[in-house]
């Protein structure tokens, strides 16, 4: 039986700034910089960027997933490698077109909103512009193309926002229509998704699941999307809300069969899923929520 060899003499600040040398040894005119990045949830992964003259947008490479590899006995030298090999793939040939996001009328027509959990982001949305919405908080975001069908975005702080002069209210409003015209809500059954992932299976067994979603940075936002909400509604009554991640929701009937389970059932089903399937920094929420056909009110179910 063959076992990895575990490699245990670098400490994770060690290994990058080995890496940092190795990396810089390929760009010596560059300079590399190794800097925290925090992430959604509360998470902060350790990044690597190379600044080469005249490029003013670089991508950052996290290097806590090599630092791993390097633990189960992946060699230093590959590793210098493939962090090389992904900056050459993914840096930018032209640069994009970046607008003057500290002047509101510039960006007024394309900030856009995204959804994230309140709690594991209580200290990061203190230096952020927000919206409370449930248990979660809708935050901005400036989308920008990157050529070759990528995209980034710039999400938006206090440092950014604070000359625009625009109050809470008609900001979360401008938002949420840029991101419903920018990017369009879509809903489809989960029998719809699995078949165009499997061509020519056979047909499933209509659970009433539907996948609620946008193609933007962050999905999950449709959410907010109170026309497709009424629009589901008006076909199917009540329904849950489970929330799969940042990036979508599920839609449930109440009346379909198929969820043979209590409220405390539904709630235990969501957290097991969030804690084994789905990665920290794209969980959405713990909780279930519940939308009322006959109000529009969506309920936290507690």
């Amino acid at each position: 039986m063959n076992t990895a060899v575990q490699n245990t003499a670098m400490t994770f600040q060690q290994f990058t700034q080995e890496i940092r040398a190795g990396v810089q040894g390929r760009f010596p005119e560059a300079d590399i910089l190794i800097t925290p990045a925090e992430k959604n949830n509360g998470l902060t992964l350790t990044g690597l960027t190379v600044r080469e003259e005249g490029r003013r947008v670089t991508p950052t490479i996290y290097l806590n997933e090599a630092y791993d590899s390097y633990k189960k006995g992946a060699a230093l030298a590959e590793l210098i490698a493939e962090v090389a090999d992904t900056y050459r793939e993914n840096r930018l040939e032209q640069e994009p077109e970046i607008p003057d996001f500290t002047d509101f009328q510039k960006i007024k027509d394309i900030v856009c909103c995204r959804l994230v959990n309140r709690e594991r982001n209580r200290e990061r949305l203190e230096k952020m512009p927000h919206r409370d919405f449930l248990d979660l908080a809708a935050i901005y975001y400036i989308p920008i193309e990157m050529g070759q069908d990528c995209s980034a975005s710039l999400t938006m702080m206090d440092a950014h926002t604070a000359k625009w002069q625009v109050d809470a209210g008609t900001l979360f409003s401008l938002a949420c229509a840029n991101t419903e015209r920018l990017f369009p809500a879509s809903v489809q059954s989960m029998e719809k998704i699995l078949q165009d992932l499997c061509p020519g299976s056979p047909s499933l067994h209509e659970t009433g699941m539907h996948v609620l979603r946008n193609n933007g940075s962050g999905g999950a936002a449709a959410m907010l999307n109170e026309g497709i909400l009424q629009w589901f509604a008006g076909k199917y009554g009540d329904f849950y809300i489970f929330p799969s991640s940042v990036h979508e929701v599920i839609l449930h009937p109440v009346k379909l069969p198929g969820l043979a389970l209590e409220k405390e059932g539904l709630l235990d089903m969501v957290r097991e899923i969030n804690r084994e399937q789905v990665p920290p920094d794209e969980v959405l929420s713990d909780n279930v929520y519940l939308y009322h056909a006959d109000t529009g009110e969506i309920e936290i179910l507690s």
